[in-house]
């Protein structure tokens, strides 16, 4: 069964992490990110996840990104490391 990115994400425990994923116009991205707020506890009407996608500080290109979980292709933080098929 494939970990929710979110999951993935929220177990790095704030350190950097890399991503690859397939982008909506089909090409692949490479992202070295973070999630600052991993710490703070979310709440209310967030429509970037209701859409299904997961967002993170990409950390190489200076702002925000979002991918869905269904479409990374790696994942790897330390220890953590996932390669999924697409």
């Amino acid at each position: 069964m494939k970990a929710n990115l979110a999951q993935l994400i929220e177990s790095t425990k704030g350190k950097f992490f890399s991503i690859t994923f397939i982008k909506n116009d089909g090409s692949e991205r490479v992202a070295n990110g973070k999630d600052f707020y991993s710490h703070l506890k979310r709440g209310g009407e967030n429509k970037v996840a209701q859409a299904g996608y997961t967002s993170f500080y990409d950390r190489n290109a200076g702002h925000w990104v979002c991918a869905k979980g269904e479409r990374v292709k790696h994942f790897k933080c330390g220890a953590i490391e996932q390669t999924f098929s697409v």
